[in-house]
């Protein structure tokens, strides 16, 4: 990406794909060129709900993610799965990056946004079933 618009149009793109999704919050703040943030909530036809928040910079034509947090909870509150970067689980050696997967977590790197989305989307197809 040479920009963060370039950036945010490309997310713009893959949630516009989304059926049976309302969008509750699309916000994005431009620092700079190179700089944004980025907040969105989506919530899905069984009333699921994915929140986004990220802080990107592009560093000589690279994305660096400052903090991000992908968040995809059942109608009810419950987790079904949530990427960030929070300092919480030293433990783990993909420290400070994790993923929340119900009640456990376990260590994972940044997944970008097409397989953020492709995880809610095999979610509602096994709700289907």
């Amino acid at each position: 990406m040479k920009t963060i618009l370039d950036y945010f149009a490309r997310v713009q793109a893959l949630v516009s794909g989304l059926s049976g999704m309302e969008t509750e919050r699309y916000e994005e703040q431009v620092l700079s060129t190179v700089r944004g943030n980025l907040r969105m909530r989506l919530r899905f036809s069984d009333n699921s709900l994915l929140e986004v928040s990220e802080a990107v910079h592009i560093v000589g034509g690279s994305m660096v993610w400052l903090s991000y947090r992908y968040h995809y909870q059942r109608f009810d509150g419950s987790i079904v799965f949530r990427y960030d970067n929070t300092p919480h689980h030293p433990e783990l050696s993909t420290h400070p990056e994790h993923k929340h997967k119900g009640a456990s977590v376990q260590g994972a790197s940044r997944p970008d946004m097409d397989r953020v989305i492709e995880e809610v989307r095999e979610y509602l197809e096994e709700q289907k079933v």
